[in-house]
């Protein structure tokens, strides 16, 4: 293995990083990715699926996206438009007129032709350092395939509250696993929560957090946001009690404002 123009090589090719993201409506957040990916220092392409997908699969318990929420399975908040004026070199987009059938649909338009290197999913509302990036791909280049990554975040549910708590809701034991060594074979076989069809090598949670891979998960900042939720995931009142928890100062027990919830997470502000 050599180096050449900044870039890793294994024979002749490249040890890519291919970031995806699955899209619907992802104003503000989408627009803040392209600034810290340009600071990476290594080889990296970021592809981006745009729409609505069918409730079938593993979000087989979700809703219909209503039509008020998209325009021909198009964003409406300028995430279209963004994605457009951005696609090009590292940044490949694709959206269709049409349904997705379901979110692993979404993905497999997203991975489509990668068949090695290092994977990563960065939703648009999971803001990662570019160092944090640089790390978790020197950690899975040379891994076997099917090797995962899992993380904490800071999960945000007001624009200056988040949850303190790493049991429950925002951490549950099967979540942000967000990175892997892909191969020609792998492939997923859930999206929520994100499943391979190999069993590898993972790396857990409470080993990057000390590793300071942590990264920030603007899942409920804004009301837009919890609008959507509500309509999608069919928590009714969720909108309601999201304002409530807004008002409130100090640590709460989060499912006081949540309905949808039944556990012992706790947000405070931040």
């Amino acid at each position: 293995m050599g180096r050449f123009g900044g870039e890793e090589w294994c024979g002749h090719l490249p040890i890519m990083l291919t970031i995806f993201t699955i899209v619907l409506n992802g104003m503000p957040f989408i627009e803040k990715h392209l600034a810290e990916f340009q600071k990476l220092k290594i080889p990296w392409r970021w592809r981006i699926v745009e729409g609505v997908s069918e409730p079938v699969g593993c979000t087989r318990w979700c809703k219909q996206v209503p039509d008020k929420w998209h325009k021909d399975f198009k964003s409406i908040d300028g995430t279209h438009e963004y994605l457009n004026s951005i696609q090009g070199g590292n940044v490949i987009v694709h959206s269709q007129g049409k349904l997705f059938n379901g979110k692993l649909d979404m993905i497999q338009q997203a991975l489509f032709g990668v068949d090695d290197g290092v994977v990563m999913e960065v939703d648009a509302d999971e803001m990662w350092r570019a160092e944090q990036i640089e790390g978790i791909y020197e950690c899975l280049k040379g891994a076997e395939e099917g090797a995962t990554m899992q993380f904490h975040c800071n999960f945000f549910v007001g624009e200056n509250k988040r949850i303190v708590t790493k049991e429950g809701y925002g951490s549950n034991w099967y979540e942000w696993m967000r990175a892997w060594k892909w191969g020609k074979n792998v492939c997923f076989t859930s999206h929520e929560p994100p499943r391979l069809n190999i069993q590898s090598r993972l790396v857990p949670r409470g080993v990057t957090e000390t590793w300071g891979l942590v990264f920030n998960h603007y899942a409920y900042a804004i009301q837009k946001q919890v609008e959507f939720k509500e309509d999608f995931y069919g928590y009714k009142g969720l909108v309601d009690g999201w304002k409530e928890l807004q008002k409130t100062i100090g640590p709460v027990r989060l499912s006081e404002y949540f309905p949808h919830l039944h556990d012992k997470s706790v947000a405070d502000d931040c």
